[in-house]
């Protein structure tokens, strides 16, 4: 029976192959209605230099341990970009493909470290977009995070199924699909952590948008690309996402959105003076989710 890296890896080369037709890799198209979508497997096999066999097996998920030198061949075959590239390797089991299984729990330093960061909203997320801590910028950038019940409480989720989070994208299907990009290249750094079943199965069911884009099978790593976010407190924010991990636990990552012109850093001062005075619904202290001191 396939695991879930093989499982996963067949899945994203039967996506990346139906994304190309003979044309796009200098084919002649062959005339007449083509029966498959994409290419066929065995023009990718060639390309590859492949056997056709061996590449079938591949994308019904068996355990043949393909090498590196073979993927990168079947990458080139798919003219996939370098992100795309890295997670295909990923997928394969080579090199950084995993880490320890990531955490849903941070210290307080890594707590303390948010709250410094004001006014600038920040978050510590896992792989699958779930805030595990954050500063009170952030709790209040959309709405307040804590008045949507914890089930839901995930940064992917909310983008595509909650109308605030909906309507306070400037370009909601662009930032869409650079968000789900990001989410399948985190995939493949923990595809065999347990939590991503149930989150891609709840957004496929709950979102069309998340469905079509998931199956599109692009991937990129983190764009610095300033995004536009509508605050309910304080209006419009132009902010610039900046990521880093953690070096304890590299699954998580810390995402601090910078402001990217002066109303936005006057809108974010006005934000914390009326998180300080309490002028804004709930508690002005922030509280963190699943975390130790």
């Amino acid at each position: 029976m396939a695991n879930v890296r093989t499982r996963e890896l067949g899945v994203y080369l039967r996506a990346r192959r139906d994304r190309l037709s003979p044309e796009d890799v200098g084919l002649p198209g062959g005339g007449g209605r083509r029966r498959v979508k994409g290419l066929r497997r065995e023009e990718v096999a060639v390309l590859a230099n492949v056997g056709c066999t061996w590449y079938t097996w591949l994308e019904q998920g068996r355990d043949v341990q393909p090498s590196r030198e073979v993927l990168l061949g079947i990458a080139a075959a798919l003219r996939l970009s370098r992100d795309e590239r890295r997670h295909l390797l990923l997928l394969g089991g080579h090199p950084g493909a995993e880490q320890a299984p990531a955490s849903e729990r941070v210290d307080g330093q890594v707590q303390a470290l948010l709250d410094q960061l004001a006014p600038s909203p920040a978050v510590a997320m896992t792989p699958w977009f779930a805030p595990v801590a954050y500063n009170a910028q952030f709790r209040f950038m959309v709405d307040d995070i804590e008045s949507i019940p914890e089930t839901d409480r995930n940064c992917a989720y909310l983008h595509f199924t909650h109308p605030d989070w909906i309507a306070g994208d400037a370009d909601h299907e662009r930032e869409c699909a650079a968000l789900v990009a990001r989410l399948r290249a985190y995939q493949g750094e923990s595809v065999t952590d347990p939590a991503w079943k149930p989150l891609l199965a709840r957004l496929r069911a709950d979102s069309p948008l998340f469905a079509r884009l998931w199956g599109q099978a692009d991937v990129a790593t983190v764009s610095q690309k300033a995004k536009r976010v509508l605050s309910l407190h304080v209006g419009m924010l132009a902010l610039r996402p900046l990521t880093m991990r953690l070096q304890d636990n590299p699954h998580t990552r810390v995402v601090v959105y910078q402001p990217d012109d002066h109303l936005t850093r006057e809108r974010l001062a006005e934000l914390t003076r009326r998180i300080a005075a309490g002028h804004l619904d709930g508690p002005a202290k922030v509280r963190r989710l699943r975390s130790v001191s």
